[in-house]
């Protein structure tokens, strides 16, 4: 039963807003309060339901979660018989809980999206001087690393050789791309439209700035939620 309850919370939610809305137009159209209070009193059980199994469940674990004062308001309008009440409390609780379930799927994608834009792997040089395919997390700073026409760029640092152009939309938002020459400072992120360029990597994995970027979406999206 719990199990039921809690997989199908988002429907339980629908559920005790149709609920709602018929009782008021029962209510206001017909002038039936018996019935207006028997919609009600359904609707505060379909929404009250999986917030007292999250309360519970909480509880098992010696945790007093938002869910267990929730429970608490609508079982205190229920011994009043307030149902207009704990309706409208576990369908505001339920659906602000489903908004907030929204806005961090949102998030994942949004961040998922932007870890795609870093390449998994890069080519490092080695002390004979050939270059090696490595995980991204095996860059250290003061590495050499080489990218191809087409590649992404994995580090922040400075062009060491080579020349190319970069598209850079992803950090600055610039929409042309840049030429880059030795000396000029290129991003993790990024993507080398043409050319061939060695790297000294400067920042590498979080400390770099599409690192940063990256973070600062988590903490926004987490801070809206």
């Amino acid at each position: 039963m719990q199990k039921w309850l809690m997989k199908n919370r988002d429907r339980l939610t629908a559920i005790t807003g149709v609920l709602i809305v018929l009782a008021f137009a029962v209510k206001w159209l017909f002038k039936s309060e018996p019935a207006a209070g028997s919609l009600l009193l359904a609707a505060s059980l379909a929404g009250g339901l999986p917030i007292a199994t999250a309360a519970w469940q909480a509880l098992r674990v010696k945790v007093i979660s938002i869910d267990l004062l929730v429970t608490l308001a609508i079982l205190g309008a229920f011994v009043i018989q307030e149902f207009e009440e704990s309706a409208i409390v576990a369908f505001l609780f339920l659906f602000g809980a489903y908004l907030e379930q929204k806005t961090l799927a949102k998030t994942r994608s949004a961040v998922k999206e932007l870890v795609e834009m870093v390449p998994e792997t890069a080519l490092r040089q080695t002390e004979s001087g050939e270059f090696e395919e490595v995980a991204l997390d095996d860059l250290e700073e003061g590495d050499i690393i080489l990218v191809k026409t087409g590649g992404k760029i994995p580090v922040d640092g400075e062009v060491a050789a080579g020349s190319g152009t970069a598209n850079e939309a992803s950090i600055t938002g610039e929409s042309m791309p840049l030429g880059k020459k030795p000396g000029d400072a290129v991003y993790a992120g990024t993507i080398l439209e043409n050319g061939t360029i060695r790297i000294k990597a400067e920042k590498v994995g979080e400390e770099t700035t599409f690192g940063k970027i990256i973070e600062l979406v988590e903490e926004a999206q987490d801070s809206k939620s």
